[in-house]
């Protein structure tokens, strides 16, 4: 099956004049949840579906976890997750406590087999646009 794309009007304004251009948008075709992960995964091999989904749920919060004790957490295959953090500008070092710190976002960086493997992704031209 091929991801579908459409394609969108965009206007480029870096060059000191509007340029128009037209890029390819991927489309999702939904979201698979935890369920139907696990089903799909107890389907390859002999574990069965509530074992996956309480392996998959443990997981999250073993990621969780690791992630606030400072940890960067690699999943061979699939790549590596880490957290990104961040803080308002100080005119001195010692201002930037650790009060002033917050945690942005969970950081993924894919596996380079898993990159490697987009390659292999086949797109169709969505009929509606």
């Amino acid at each position: 099956m091929a991801y579908k794309y459409c394609v969108r009007k965009k206007t480029d304004k870096s060059q000191g004049e509007e340029q128009v251009k037209y890029y390819a948008v991927p489309l999702s075709s939904g979201t698979i949840g935890t369920n139907e992960l696990a089903e799909n995964i107890a389907g390859r091999c002999t574990l069965r579906p509530g074992d996956v989904h309480a392996t998959i749920v443990e997981l999250m919060y073993t990621i969780e976890q690791e992630l606030h004790q400072g940890n960067k957490v690699c999943l061979e295959g699939i790549g590596i997750f880490s957290l990104s953090a961040s803080s308002e500008g100080f005119d001195k070092p010692e201002d930037c406590t650790p009060s002033k710190v917050k945690a942005k976002r969970i950081c993924f960086l894919a596996d380079k087999k898993l990159k490697k493997n987009l390659k292999f992704v086949k797109f169709e031209k969505d009929r509606r646009g």
